[in-house]
């Protein structure tokens, strides 16, 4: 009788931890964040995988930096740069958020290399206020005017790598753990 009083209990157990992890919101974060470590460990890859072939990045057009100044997106070239574009409301983005800001820290000493997060909130109060409340560091511009040729996407995340001449390197559509000791040697070997 304690035996399968046992199995039942374990049973249920079972099925709740099915249940949370497959049907809730939680569940869904946990499940992601623990994909992106495991991309990390290098255990396993991207689902996306980025496309590496060189085409010119669009330097046209300007953004909203955090202090309402306009900045020329053109000002940028001749430097190595990481674009993320994203959104406060976007999960996806919110998940690969502080592997970003563990490789800004990292690398935010180079004069050569420039990161890009551009929110695509209609209210870039919103993506401030996240931001700030995260604690995250990186700089964050606004796309008011919206995004440019080589930046437009249907979905975000994205992630572009210019290299200094102007040519798109890498472009991934989807998450990733950029603070990887790969991903690093890349972004620091981009000529």
């Amino acid at each position: 009788m304690k035996i399968k009083t046992i199995l039942i209990a374990l049973a249920l157990l079972a099925g709740l931890s099915v249940w949370f992890f497959y049907f809730t919101g939680k569940g869904k974060s946990i499940k992601k964040r623990a994909r992106l470590e495991l991309i990390g460990l290098g255990i396993v890859g991207t689902k996306n995988e980025p496309k590496t072939e060189v085409a010119d990045f669009d330097f046209s057009g300007r953004l909203l930096d955090k202090d309402g100044n306009q900045v020329d997106i053109s000002q940028f070239h001749g430097k190595t740069l990481f674009i993320n574009v994203w959104a406060s409301w976007c999960g996806p983005c919110r998940i690969e958020m502080p592997y970003i800001q563990s490789l800004y820290d990292k690398v935010k000493e180079r004069g050569d290399i420039e990161f890009l997060m551009v929110a695509t909130d209609k209210d870039f109060s919103k993506s401030l206020q996240f931001v700030q409340t995260k604690e995250f560091t990186f700089p964050v511009y606004h796309a008011f005017e919206g995004l440019n040729s080589s930046m437009f996407t249907k979905t975000i995340p994205v992630t572009i790598i210019v290299n200094p001449e102007g040519k798109v390197v890498y472009y991934l559509n989807g998450t990733n753990n950029f603070d990887t000791d790969h991903f690093r040697d890349f972004l620091l070997g981009v000529k």
